[in-house]
Parts: C-alpha cells; sequence; structure tokens
C-alpha cells in the first residue's frame, strides 16, 4: 500500500484531488493522509495542555467532511482510507519524524491548495513539503471531481 501525504485545511475541496491521484497510481491500494502543521508555543500553560489538543482537532473536522471522505472510500475501492492528522512541531527534524511515524511514501501538493490559517498557531505546510526529501506529485483536479459533483447534487 502506498501511504500519500496531503495538505489540507479539512474543507471539502481538499478531497477534489483524491480522483485525480487515484489515476496517478492505477491500480494501487491507496492511503490519502490529510494534515495541517501547527506550531508549538513556548507558553509551559499551552504545553501542559497538549493533551487537549485531540479535542480541539475534533471541531476541526465538520460531519459534512467527515461524510465525504467515507463516501470517498466507498466509491473508489482502491482507496484503502482517508484519514487527517495535525502535525505539532516547527523544525524540519520533526516534520521528517512525523513522516516516519506515519509511514509516507510520497506527498501530493494540489496545485489549486491556498494555505488557510486554522489558529493562529497554524503554519504554511509548503515550508516543510519543499525540503522534506520526499517526492513531492503535483496534482490538478479535473473539472468531474468528486467534489463538484456532490455539490451539483446538493
Amino acid at each position: 500500500m502506498t501511504t500519500v501525504l496531503m495538505p489540507s485545511n479539512f474543507k471539502k475541496d481538499s478531497l477534489a484531488c483524491i480522483p485525480e491521484l487515484l489515476e496517478t497510481f492505477p491500480g494501487m491500494p491507496l492511503k490519502v493522509l490529510l494534515f495541517h502543521p501547527f506550531g508549538l508555543s513556548s507558553s509551559i500553560t499551552d504545553l501542559l495542555m497538549l493533551a487537549r489538543r485531540s479535542r480541539e482537532e475534533e471541531t476541526l473536522i465538520s460531519l459534512d467532511f467527515y461524510g465525504e471522505c467515507v463516501e470517498l472510500q466507498q466509491e473508489y475501492p482502491e482507496l484503502e482510507g482517508v484519514n487527517w492528522t495535525c502535525f505539532y512541531g516547527t523544525t524540519l527534524v520533526a516534520f521528517k519524524n512525523f513522516l516516519k511515524a506515519n509511514s509516507i511514501d510520497f506527498i501530493a501538493s494540489p496545485t489549486t491548495y491556498k494555505f488557510q490559517a486554522l489558529s493562529k498557531q497554524s503554519l504554511n505546510p509548503n515550508l516543510f513539503l519543499e525540503k522534506c526529501g520526499l517526492p513531492v506529485i503535483s496534482i490538478t483536479p479535473q473539472e468531474c471531481t468528486f467534489a463538484h459533483r456532490t455539490e451539483q447534487a446538493s
């Protein structure tokens, strides 16, 4: 199975590139990990509250976004999973450890992706992606992508 990391704002437009990504790896089981990076605060209080972050992360993922991920997995049998996570750190070394821990093989960089801060601690993922050492695949969503179909059906 190939695991691909893709920057995301955890909105439905983040999923528009997944059908094109599946065409890039025809017939291969594929797992997509959507992520958003956050810097760590230097405040001791914030650092002590890191355990609380998992509850905060849940508020970043809407039910619509979750439903779209489930629908994508049902529509495309070669898609082993669409998961999401947050990366907390500010150094390239920490990011490389994140890549290794998640067994990332490639990075997908959607040409339509525009960084949107989700909080004051949000970081632009391009700072890490350009220097991480993994192959970066540029993906352009087609007109008939999954996200466009579901919006038209609404």
